[in-house]
């Protein structure tokens, strides 16, 4: 049994190749950018990214206390809703919208 799994694991890493992963194509947002425009991008997500996880840690934090969380949940979702409009890489985006995900997890358990 022994022999015919490690032949196996054989024809598998045969199969293979052994080849490195191919690199990931580039968001075609990101093509046209310089370096520079890149990184400020990237710079002003982080910032404004900060604004929204105060929001949504507040509402988070106070998840087992529905009675402190329900008044905190329509100002957490205005700011991430003002945030959106304002964050430039989709890296930002996604994060934002775990945010999100777990500001609506609360509301719907408090509801």
């Amino acid at each position: 049994m022994e022999t015919l799994a490690c032949l196996g694991l054989a024809v598998f890493a045969a199969g293979c190749g052994g080849r490195a992963p191919e690199p990931s194509p580039s968001p075609s947002s990101l093509k046209d950018k310089p370096l520079g425009a890149v990184a400020e991008d990237i710079e002003r997500d982080t910032i404004t990214m900060r604004e929204a996880n105060e929001a949504a840690n507040e509402v988070i934090r106070q998840a087992g206390d529905c009675d402190a969380a329900r008044p905190l949940i329509p100002a957490a979702v205005a700011r991430l809703d003002d945030v959106d409009h304002r964050l430039r890489t989709a890296t930002g985006h996604q994060t934002l919208d775990a945010l999100r995900k777990k500001v609506r997890e609360v509301s719907e358990a408090c509801s």
